[in-house]
Protein backbone atom coordinates (compact mmCIF):
# COMPACT_ATOMS: atom_id res chain seq x y z
CA UNK A 1 0.00 0.00 0.00
CA UNK A 2 1.61 3.86 -0.81
CA UNK A 3 1.64 5.78 1.63
CA UNK A 4 -0.91 8.53 -0.41
CA UNK A 5 -3.42 5.22 0.17
CA UNK A 6 -2.95 5.04 3.58
CA UNK A 7 -3.24 8.62 4.05
CA UNK A 8 -6.23 9.16 2.13
CA UNK A 9 -7.79 5.95 4.41
CA UNK A 10 -7.02 8.22 7.31
CA UNK A 11 -9.95 10.85 6.15
CA UNK A 12 -12.16 8.12 7.13
CA UNK A 13 -14.43 8.88 10.09
CA UNK A 14 -14.79 5.08 11.33
CA UNK A 15 -11.89 3.72 11.66
CA UNK A 16 -10.99 1.99 14.78
CA UNK A 17 -8.19 1.71 16.78
CA UNK A 18 -6.70 -1.24 15.40
CA UNK A 19 -7.07 0.01 12.49
CA UNK A 20 -5.25 3.31 13.09
CA UNK A 21 -2.35 2.08 14.68
CA UNK A 22 -1.80 -0.38 11.49
CA UNK A 23 -1.66 2.50 9.46
CA UNK A 24 0.44 4.56 11.99
CA UNK A 25 3.12 1.55 11.75
CA UNK A 26 2.98 1.43 8.10
CA UNK A 27 3.52 5.00 7.67
CA UNK A 28 6.66 4.73 10.18
CA UNK A 29 8.32 2.11 7.96
CA UNK A 30 7.33 3.97 4.98
CA UNK A 31 10.80 5.25 2.95
CA UNK A 32 9.04 8.35 2.16
CA UNK A 33 9.66 11.42 4.38
CA UNK A 34 7.45 11.74 6.89
CA UNK A 35 7.76 15.69 6.92
CA UNK A 36 6.40 15.92 3.52
CA UNK A 37 3.21 18.18 3.58
CA UNK A 38 1.63 17.99 0.16
CA UNK A 39 -0.19 14.45 0.41
CA UNK A 40 -1.14 15.98 4.23
CA UNK A 41 -2.48 19.44 3.08
CA UNK A 42 -4.21 17.97 0.23
CA UNK A 43 -6.04 15.62 1.95
CA UNK A 44 -7.26 18.76 4.23
CA UNK A 45 -8.48 20.61 1.15
CA UNK A 46 -9.87 18.09 -0.49
CA UNK A 47 -12.00 16.49 2.43
CA UNK A 48 -15.80 15.95 1.83
CA UNK A 49 -16.59 18.35 4.45
CA UNK A 50 -15.57 21.12 6.84
CA UNK A 51 -15.86 18.82 9.91
CA UNK A 52 -13.97 16.08 8.36
CA UNK A 53 -11.45 18.30 7.39
CA UNK A 54 -10.98 19.27 11.29
CA UNK A 55 -11.38 15.80 12.55
CA UNK A 56 -8.46 14.47 10.41
CA UNK A 57 -6.50 17.03 11.44
CA UNK A 58 -5.00 15.34 14.51
CA UNK A 59 -4.95 12.06 13.35
CA UNK A 60 -2.42 13.64 10.75
CA UNK A 61 -0.80 15.27 13.77
CA UNK A 62 -0.53 11.92 15.38
CA UNK A 63 0.30 9.42 13.01
CA UNK A 64 2.77 11.71 11.47
CA UNK A 65 4.67 13.67 14.43
CA UNK A 66 6.91 14.65 11.47
CA UNK A 67 4.42 16.76 9.70
CA UNK A 68 4.53 20.22 10.99
CA UNK A 69 1.91 22.55 9.52
CA UNK A 70 2.52 25.59 7.08
CA UNK A 71 0.61 28.62 6.22
CA UNK A 72 -1.40 26.33 3.76
CA UNK A 73 -2.79 24.02 6.48
CA UNK A 74 -3.86 26.70 8.34
CA UNK A 75 -5.59 28.40 5.63
CA UNK A 76 -7.41 24.46 4.96
CA UNK A 77 -8.17 24.44 8.52
CA UNK A 78 -9.61 27.99 9.40
CA UNK A 79 -11.93 28.23 5.86
CA UNK A 80 -13.39 24.75 7.41
CA UNK A 81 -13.53 26.26 10.92
CA UNK A 82 -15.28 29.23 9.72
CA UNK A 83 -17.69 27.02 7.47
CA UNK A 84 -18.53 24.65 9.76
CA UNK A 85 -21.81 24.86 11.48
CA UNK A 86 -20.79 25.92 15.55
CA UNK A 87 -23.66 25.12 18.39
CA UNK A 88 -26.37 26.89 18.62
CA UNK A 89 -25.72 29.96 21.84
CA UNK A 90 -24.61 29.62 24.73
CA UNK A 91 -23.12 26.38 23.92
CA UNK A 92 -20.68 28.06 20.70
CA UNK A 93 -17.36 28.77 22.19
CA UNK A 94 -13.93 29.77 20.71
CA UNK A 95 -11.83 26.50 21.54
CA UNK A 96 -11.80 25.82 17.68
CA UNK A 97 -10.53 28.66 16.50
CA UNK A 98 -8.16 29.75 19.54
CA UNK A 99 -6.58 26.54 19.74
CA UNK A 100 -6.03 26.85 15.71
CA UNK A 101 -4.46 30.58 16.18
CA UNK A 102 -2.10 29.08 19.31
CA UNK A 103 -0.63 26.66 17.61
CA UNK A 104 -0.21 28.79 14.26
CA UNK A 105 1.35 31.69 16.89
CA UNK A 106 3.40 28.47 18.63
CA UNK A 107 4.73 27.54 14.46
CA UNK A 108 5.37 31.19 13.52
CA UNK A 109 2.72 31.38 10.87
CA UNK A 110 -0.40 33.68 12.45
CA UNK A 111 1.89 36.56 10.00
CA UNK A 112 1.26 35.51 7.45
CA UNK A 113 -1.25 36.98 5.21
CA UNK A 114 -3.59 33.99 4.32
CA UNK A 115 -3.55 33.10 7.88
CA UNK A 116 -4.23 36.32 9.79
CA UNK A 117 -7.11 37.15 7.18
CA UNK A 118 -8.28 32.85 7.95
CA UNK A 119 -8.17 33.96 11.70
CA UNK A 120 -10.19 37.19 11.05
CA UNK A 121 -12.63 35.23 8.76
CA UNK A 122 -13.28 32.03 11.09
CA UNK A 123 -13.79 34.10 14.20
CA UNK A 124 -15.98 36.84 12.73
CA UNK A 125 -17.85 33.74 10.99
CA UNK A 126 -18.18 32.10 14.04
CA UNK A 127 -19.99 35.07 15.85
CA UNK A 128 -16.70 36.55 17.99
CA UNK A 129 -16.14 39.88 16.21
CA UNK A 130 -14.21 41.53 19.67
CA UNK A 131 -11.75 38.48 18.75
CA UNK A 132 -11.69 39.02 15.00
CA UNK A 133 -11.30 43.09 16.20
CA UNK A 134 -8.12 41.72 17.79
CA UNK A 135 -6.71 38.94 15.12
CA UNK A 136 -7.42 42.35 12.73
CA UNK A 137 -5.45 44.99 14.87
CA UNK A 138 -2.74 42.90 15.75
CA UNK A 139 -2.22 41.19 12.34
CA UNK A 140 1.06 42.14 10.94
CA UNK A 141 -0.02 42.99 7.28
CA UNK A 142 -3.41 43.82 5.85
CA UNK A 143 -4.98 43.66 2.21
CA UNK A 144 -8.53 44.00 1.03
CA UNK A 145 -9.69 41.01 2.36
CA UNK A 146 -8.76 42.03 6.06
CA UNK A 147 -10.80 44.70 5.57
CA UNK A 148 -13.83 43.24 3.98
CA UNK A 149 -14.05 39.73 6.39
CA UNK A 150 -14.38 42.29 9.54
CA UNK A 151 -16.59 44.51 7.64
CA UNK A 152 -18.93 42.02 6.27
CA UNK A 153 -18.66 40.66 9.71
CA UNK A 154 -20.00 43.73 11.21
CA UNK A 155 -22.74 43.72 8.91
CA UNK A 156 -24.15 40.78 9.35
CA UNK A 157 -24.71 41.63 13.41
CA UNK A 158 -26.08 44.87 12.43
CA UNK A 159 -23.02 46.55 13.39
CA UNK A 160 -23.80 49.22 10.44
CA UNK A 161 -21.51 52.15 12.40
CA UNK A 162 -18.69 50.21 12.61
CA UNK A 163 -19.15 48.11 9.27
CA UNK A 164 -19.07 51.69 7.77
CA UNK A 165 -16.50 52.77 9.88
CA UNK A 166 -14.35 50.30 8.56
CA UNK A 167 -15.54 51.33 5.35
CA UNK A 168 -14.86 54.32 5.03
CA UNK A 169 -11.23 53.73 6.59
CA UNK A 170 -10.15 51.17 4.13
CA UNK A 171 -7.11 51.65 1.96
CA UNK A 172 -8.08 50.62 -1.08
CA UNK A 173 -11.66 49.53 -1.64
CA UNK A 174 -12.10 46.75 -4.17
CA UNK A 175 -15.76 45.79 -5.94
CA UNK A 176 -16.22 43.30 -2.76
CA UNK A 177 -15.71 46.11 -0.09
CA UNK A 178 -18.13 48.37 -2.32
CA UNK A 179 -20.89 45.56 -3.01
CA UNK A 180 -20.47 44.42 0.97
CA UNK A 181 -21.53 48.20 2.34
CA UNK A 182 -23.97 48.37 -0.10
CA UNK A 183 -25.23 45.26 0.86
CA UNK A 184 -25.38 45.68 4.29
CA UNK A 185 -27.00 49.24 4.23
CA UNK A 186 -30.20 47.45 1.87
CA UNK A 187 -30.03 44.54 4.91
CA UNK A 188 -30.20 47.10 7.46
CA UNK A 189 -33.53 48.76 5.30
CA UNK A 190 -30.91 51.92 4.64
CA UNK A 191 -32.16 51.71 1.22
CA UNK A 192 -31.16 55.84 0.25
CA UNK A 193 -27.83 54.83 1.84
CA UNK A 194 -27.27 51.98 0.00
CA UNK A 195 -28.02 54.40 -3.72
CA UNK A 196 -25.75 56.47 -2.36
CA UNK A 197 -22.96 53.67 -2.27
CA UNK A 198 -23.76 52.53 -5.05
CA UNK A 199 -23.32 56.43 -6.62
CA UNK A 200 -20.25 56.26 -4.92
CA UNK A 201 -19.00 53.21 -6.27
CA UNK A 202 -19.41 54.77 -9.82
CA UNK A 203 -18.02 57.86 -9.33
CA UNK A 204 -15.15 56.08 -7.97
CA UNK A 205 -14.64 54.09 -11.27
CA UNK A 206 -15.41 50.77 -9.74
CA UNK A 207 -17.46 48.43 -12.00
CA UNK A 208 -20.49 47.32 -10.00
CA UNK A 209 -20.44 43.34 -9.40
CA UNK A 210 -23.10 41.14 -9.59
CA UNK A 211 -24.00 41.92 -5.84
CA UNK A 212 -23.23 45.26 -6.26
CA UNK A 213 -26.48 45.68 -8.99
CA UNK A 214 -28.62 43.35 -6.84
CA UNK A 215 -28.55 45.46 -3.91
CA UNK A 216 -28.69 48.49 -5.69
CA UNK A 217 -32.38 46.95 -7.57
CA UNK A 218 -33.27 45.87 -4.24
CA UNK A 219 -33.17 49.08 -2.92
CA UNK A 220 -34.84 50.93 -6.34
CA UNK A 221 -37.84 48.26 -5.56
CA UNK A 222 -37.88 49.07 -2.20
CA UNK A 223 -38.01 52.89 -2.32
CA UNK A 224 -40.17 52.86 -5.53
CA UNK A 225 -37.07 54.57 -7.32
CA UNK A 226 -38.26 53.40 -10.74
CA UNK A 227 -35.96 56.03 -12.68
CA UNK A 228 -33.26 55.23 -11.01
CA UNK A 229 -33.94 51.09 -11.85
CA UNK A 230 -34.35 51.63 -14.91
CA UNK A 231 -31.14 53.62 -15.02
CA UNK A 232 -29.37 50.77 -13.57
CA UNK A 233 -30.86 48.60 -15.99
CA UNK A 234 -29.56 50.43 -18.80
CA UNK A 235 -26.13 49.68 -17.32
CA UNK A 236 -25.74 46.29 -16.91
CA UNK A 237 -27.49 45.81 -20.38
CA UNK A 238 -25.16 48.45 -22.08
CA UNK A 239 -23.66 47.33 -25.33
CA UNK A 240 -20.25 45.21 -24.93
CA UNK A 241 -20.50 45.28 -21.04
CA UNK A 242 -18.96 41.92 -20.34
CA UNK A 243 -18.14 39.34 -17.23
CA UNK A 244 -20.74 41.05 -14.48
CA UNK A 245 -23.79 41.99 -17.21
CA UNK A 246 -26.97 40.45 -17.61
CA UNK A 247 -27.70 37.10 -16.15
CA UNK A 248 -30.41 34.86 -14.75
CA UNK A 249 -29.46 36.55 -11.00
CA UNK A 250 -29.52 40.29 -12.10
CA UNK A 251 -32.82 39.28 -14.60
CA UNK A 252 -34.82 38.30 -11.75
CA UNK A 253 -33.46 41.15 -9.76
CA UNK A 254 -35.09 43.74 -12.25
CA UNK A 255 -37.94 41.64 -12.59
CA UNK A 256 -38.70 42.21 -8.87
CA UNK A 257 -37.66 45.94 -9.33
CA UNK A 258 -40.23 46.84 -11.84
CA UNK A 259 -43.02 44.88 -10.28
CA UNK A 260 -42.45 46.80 -6.84
CA UNK A 261 -41.93 49.79 -8.23
CA UNK A 262 -45.79 49.43 -10.42
CA UNK A 263 -44.17 48.95 -14.01
CA UNK A 264 -45.06 45.05 -13.82
CA UNK A 265 -45.15 45.15 -18.15
CA UNK A 266 -41.41 45.97 -18.21
CA UNK A 267 -41.36 43.05 -15.19
CA UNK A 268 -42.97 40.77 -17.52
CA UNK A 269 -40.86 41.77 -20.19
CA UNK A 270 -37.86 41.36 -18.49
CA UNK A 271 -38.76 38.18 -17.53
CA UNK A 272 -39.75 37.07 -21.23
CA UNK A 273 -35.69 37.77 -22.37
CA UNK A 274 -34.82 35.23 -20.01
CA UNK A 275 -34.04 32.12 -21.42
CA UNK A 276 -36.60 29.15 -20.65
CA UNK A 277 -33.05 27.28 -19.58
CA UNK A 278 -32.23 29.81 -17.29
CA UNK A 279 -35.75 30.41 -15.83
CA UNK A 280 -35.22 29.15 -12.06
CA UNK A 281 -36.94 29.17 -9.58
CA UNK A 282 -36.25 32.61 -8.19
CA UNK A 283 -37.03 34.08 -11.42
CA UNK A 284 -40.89 32.07 -11.72
CA UNK A 285 -41.22 33.14 -7.86
CA UNK A 286 -40.46 36.88 -8.49
CA UNK A 287 -42.55 37.19 -11.72
CA UNK A 288 -45.56 35.40 -9.44
CA UNK A 289 -45.43 37.82 -6.54
CA UNK A 290 -45.30 40.98 -8.98
CA UNK A 291 -48.66 39.57 -10.50
CA UNK A 292 -50.55 38.58 -7.15
CA UNK A 293 -49.09 42.02 -5.78
CA UNK A 294 -51.06 44.03 -8.76
CA UNK A 295 -54.13 41.92 -8.42
CA UNK A 296 -53.67 39.95 -11.56
CA UNK A 297 -54.50 36.51 -9.84
CA UNK A 298 -55.39 34.46 -11.95
CA UNK A 299 -52.36 34.82 -14.26
CA UNK A 300 -49.88 34.02 -11.05
CA UNK A 301 -51.68 31.32 -10.71
CA UNK A 302 -51.55 30.37 -14.54
CA UNK A 303 -47.74 31.10 -14.42
CA UNK A 304 -47.29 28.78 -11.17
CA UNK A 305 -48.68 25.67 -13.23
CA UNK A 306 -46.43 26.49 -16.35
CA UNK A 307 -43.33 26.70 -13.70
CA UNK A 308 -44.44 23.05 -13.15
CA UNK A 309 -45.51 21.91 -16.33
CA UNK A 310 -41.55 23.04 -17.10
CA UNK A 311 -40.42 20.55 -14.14
CA UNK A 312 -39.17 23.66 -11.85
CA UNK A 313 -39.55 22.27 -8.44
CA UNK A 314 -41.37 25.22 -6.37
CA UNK A 315 -39.95 26.07 -2.87
CA UNK A 316 -41.96 27.93 0.36
CA UNK A 317 -41.48 31.21 -1.06
CA UNK A 318 -43.04 30.35 -4.60
CA UNK A 319 -45.85 29.02 -2.20
CA UNK A 320 -46.90 32.04 -0.65
CA UNK A 321 -46.77 33.91 -3.40
CA UNK A 322 -49.31 31.85 -5.45
CA UNK A 323 -51.49 31.23 -2.06
CA UNK A 324 -51.54 34.93 -1.75
CA UNK A 325 -52.70 35.55 -5.09
CA UNK A 326 -55.60 33.01 -4.60
CA UNK A 327 -56.54 35.41 -1.41
CA UNK A 328 -56.28 38.26 -3.27
CA UNK A 329 -58.96 36.57 -5.70
CA UNK A 330 -61.24 36.91 -3.10
CA UNK A 331 -63.42 33.40 -3.07
CA UNK A 332 -62.16 32.96 -6.70
CA UNK A 333 -59.67 30.40 -6.27
CA UNK A 334 -60.71 29.00 -2.92
CA UNK A 335 -60.56 25.12 -4.20
CA UNK A 336 -57.31 26.25 -6.26
CA UNK A 337 -55.47 27.15 -2.73
CA UNK A 338 -56.59 24.00 -1.18
CA UNK A 339 -55.08 21.80 -3.48
CA UNK A 340 -52.02 23.70 -4.07
CA UNK A 341 -51.93 23.48 0.09
CA UNK A 342 -52.27 19.83 0.09
CA UNK A 343 -49.95 19.27 -2.43
CA UNK A 344 -46.90 21.24 -0.58
CA UNK A 345 -45.67 18.26 1.22
CA UNK A 346 -47.43 15.26 -0.94
CA UNK A 347 -45.69 15.99 -4.17
CA UNK A 348 -42.90 18.24 -3.33
CA UNK A 349 -42.07 17.93 0.31
CA UNK A 350 -42.59 21.45 1.74
CA UNK A 351 -43.58 21.27 5.08
CA UNK A 352 -46.12 24.23 5.56
CA UNK A 353 -44.79 26.86 7.31
CA UNK A 354 -46.51 30.04 9.61
CA UNK A 355 -46.27 31.48 6.48
CA UNK A 356 -48.14 29.49 4.40
CA UNK A 357 -51.03 28.46 7.21
CA UNK A 358 -51.38 32.25 7.42
CA UNK A 359 -52.15 32.49 3.81
CA UNK A 360 -54.53 29.62 3.55
CA UNK A 361 -56.37 31.66 6.65
CA UNK A 362 -56.38 34.43 5.13
CA UNK A 363 -58.39 32.92 1.60
CA UNK A 364 -60.46 31.38 3.75
CA UNK A 365 -61.20 34.46 5.63
CA UNK A 366 -61.44 37.21 2.44
CA UNK A 367 -64.02 34.20 0.84
CA UNK A 368 -66.31 34.43 3.94
CA UNK A 369 -65.42 30.93 4.73
CA UNK A 370 -65.13 32.03 8.57
CA UNK A 371 -65.88 28.63 10.25
CA UNK A 372 -63.30 27.17 8.41
CA UNK A 373 -60.80 29.72 8.38
CA UNK A 374 -61.17 29.81 12.17
CA UNK A 375 -60.61 25.50 12.48
CA UNK A 376 -57.50 26.04 10.69
CA UNK A 377 -55.66 28.49 12.33
CA UNK A 378 -56.65 26.48 16.04
CA UNK A 379 -55.55 23.33 14.20
CA UNK A 380 -51.96 24.64 13.14
CA UNK A 381 -49.29 22.73 14.40
CA UNK A 382 -47.62 26.01 15.61
CA UNK A 383 -47.94 28.79 17.17
CA UNK A 384 -49.76 31.27 15.16
CA UNK A 385 -48.36 34.71 14.39
CA UNK A 386 -49.94 37.75 13.91
CA UNK A 387 -50.79 37.54 10.11
CA UNK A 388 -52.65 34.75 11.18
CA UNK A 389 -54.78 36.01 13.87
CA UNK A 390 -54.58 39.83 11.75
CA UNK A 391 -56.24 38.05 8.93
CA UNK A 392 -59.15 36.41 10.91
CA UNK A 393 -59.84 39.57 12.47
CA UNK A 394 -60.22 40.79 9.12
CA UNK A 395 -62.48 38.61 8.11
CA UNK A 396 -64.67 39.22 10.95
CA UNK A 397 -64.61 42.59 9.69
CA UNK A 398 -65.06 42.24 6.24
CA UNK A 399 -67.88 39.12 6.54
CA UNK A 400 -70.69 39.52 9.45
CA UNK A 401 -69.09 41.46 12.04
CA UNK A 402 -68.26 38.56 14.64
CA UNK A 403 -67.87 40.41 17.66
CA UNK A 404 -67.15 37.73 20.33
CA UNK A 405 -64.56 36.23 17.76
CA UNK A 406 -63.47 39.85 16.97
CA UNK A 407 -62.67 40.35 21.11
CA UNK A 408 -61.12 36.24 21.27
CA UNK A 409 -58.46 37.67 18.56
CA UNK A 410 -57.28 40.58 20.00
CA UNK A 411 -57.20 38.87 23.33
CA UNK A 412 -55.23 36.07 22.06
CA UNK A 413 -52.76 38.73 20.33
CA UNK A 414 -52.37 40.35 23.28
CA UNK A 415 -51.09 37.03 24.81
CA UNK A 416 -48.83 36.96 21.56
CA UNK A 417 -47.53 40.67 22.69
CA UNK A 418 -48.80 41.00 19.01
CA UNK A 419 -51.91 43.72 20.12
CA UNK A 420 -50.41 46.84 17.60
CA UNK A 421 -52.32 49.97 17.29
CA UNK A 422 -53.58 48.79 14.27
CA UNK A 423 -55.17 45.31 15.98
CA UNK A 424 -57.02 48.12 18.24
CA UNK A 425 -57.94 50.02 15.43
CA UNK A 426 -59.48 47.46 13.33
CA UNK A 427 -61.62 45.98 16.87
CA UNK A 428 -62.77 49.69 17.02
CA UNK A 429 -63.88 50.04 13.13
CA UNK A 430 -65.75 46.38 13.74
CA UNK A 431 -67.87 47.96 16.82
CA UNK A 432 -68.04 51.34 14.93
CA UNK A 433 -69.94 49.63 11.86
CA UNK A 434 -72.19 47.61 14.16
CA UNK A 435 -72.76 51.07 15.97
CA UNK A 436 -72.03 49.91 19.54
CA UNK A 437 -70.41 53.39 20.20
CA UNK A 438 -69.55 52.45 24.12
CA UNK A 439 -67.42 49.94 23.23
CA UNK A 440 -65.71 51.83 20.50
CA UNK A 441 -64.96 54.39 23.19
CA UNK A 442 -63.67 51.65 25.25
CA UNK A 443 -61.72 50.52 23.06
CA UNK A 444 -59.98 53.66 22.55
CA UNK A 445 -59.65 54.41 25.99
CA UNK A 446 -58.08 51.03 26.49
CA UNK A 447 -55.52 52.62 23.88
CA UNK A 448 -54.66 55.77 25.55
CA UNK A 449 -54.32 53.82 28.84
CA UNK A 450 -51.77 51.33 27.05
CA UNK A 451 -49.99 54.50 25.27
CA UNK A 452 -50.77 52.55 21.99
CA UNK A 453 -49.98 54.78 19.27
CA UNK A 454 -51.20 54.46 16.06
CA UNK A 455 -47.95 54.17 13.51
CA UNK A 456 -48.35 57.30 11.30
CA UNK A 457 -48.99 56.20 7.62
CA UNK A 458 -46.46 57.44 4.75
CA UNK A 459 -46.25 57.57 0.89
CA UNK A 460 -43.23 57.84 -1.40
CA UNK A 461 -42.91 59.47 -4.40
CA UNK A 462 -40.01 59.89 -6.81
CA UNK A 463 -38.89 63.06 -8.09
CA UNK A 464 -36.04 63.60 -10.87
CA UNK A 465 -34.40 60.67 -9.58
CA UNK A 466 -34.72 61.10 -5.94
CA UNK A 467 -37.36 59.03 -3.83
CA UNK A 468 -39.37 61.16 -1.15
CA UNK A 469 -40.82 60.22 1.94
CA UNK A 470 -44.33 61.56 3.35
CA UNK A 471 -45.00 61.00 6.80
CA UNK A 472 -48.81 61.70 7.90
CA UNK A 473 -48.58 64.67 10.03
CA UNK A 474 -44.94 65.88 9.56
CA UNK A 475 -45.13 69.48 9.45
CA UNK A 476 -41.43 70.24 8.98
CA UNK A 477 -41.75 70.05 5.01
CA UNK A 478 -40.10 72.62 2.88
CA UNK A 479 -42.80 75.74 2.51
CA UNK A 480 -43.57 75.14 -1.92
CA UNK A 481 -44.79 71.67 -0.34
CA UNK A 482 -46.80 73.14 2.31
CA UNK A 483 -48.26 75.55 -0.73
CA UNK A 484 -48.94 72.98 -2.69
CA UNK A 485 -51.14 71.07 -0.30
CA UNK A 486 -53.04 74.66 0.31
CA UNK A 487 -53.81 74.41 -3.11
CA UNK A 488 -55.14 70.87 -3.26
CA UNK A 489 -57.17 71.80 -0.42
CA UNK A 490 -58.58 74.76 -1.57
CA UNK A 491 -59.37 72.69 -5.24
CA UNK A 492 -61.32 69.49 -3.22
CA UNK A 493 -63.18 72.30 -1.38
CA UNK A 494 -64.58 73.41 -4.80
CA UNK A 495 -65.50 70.05 -6.00
CA UNK A 496 -67.04 69.16 -2.63
CA UNK A 497 -64.90 66.57 -1.31
CA UNK A 498 -64.32 66.17 2.35
CA UNK A 499 -60.33 67.21 2.86
CA UNK A 500 -60.18 67.16 7.07
CA UNK A 501 -57.28 65.12 6.35
CA UNK A 502 -55.57 68.31 4.79
CA UNK A 503 -57.09 70.59 7.68
CA UNK A 504 -55.09 68.51 10.19
CA UNK A 505 -51.90 69.13 7.94
CA UNK A 506 -52.70 72.62 7.38
CA UNK A 507 -53.48 73.43 11.20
Amino acid sequence: MSRGCALQLLSHPSLTSAQLRQLHAHLLTSTTHLADRFLPNNLLREASSPHRALALFPRLRRILPAFLPNNYTFSFLLTAAAAAIPAPPPHSDRRLVCSLHALAVALGWDAHLYVSNGLIHAYAARGHLASARRAFDHACSRDACSWTSLLTAHARAGQLAEARALFDGMPHRTPVAWSAMLSAHVGAGGFADALQVFDGMLRARVRPNRAAVVGALAACGALGALEQGRWVHALVAAPGRSGNGMDGVVATALVDMYAKCGSLDAAAQVFAAVPERERDVFAYTAMISGLSDHGRCGEAVELFRRMQDRGVRPNEVTFICVLSACARAGGALVGVAKEIFRTMATVYGVEPGVEHYGSMVDVLGRAGLLAEAVGLARAMPMRPDSYVLGALLNACRVHGGDMELGKELVEWLAELGLDHSGVHVQLSNMYAGSSKWEDVVRVRTAMEEKKVVKVPGCSMVEVDGVACEFVAGDRSLDPWIMAVVRELDGQLRLLGHDSRHLEELLA
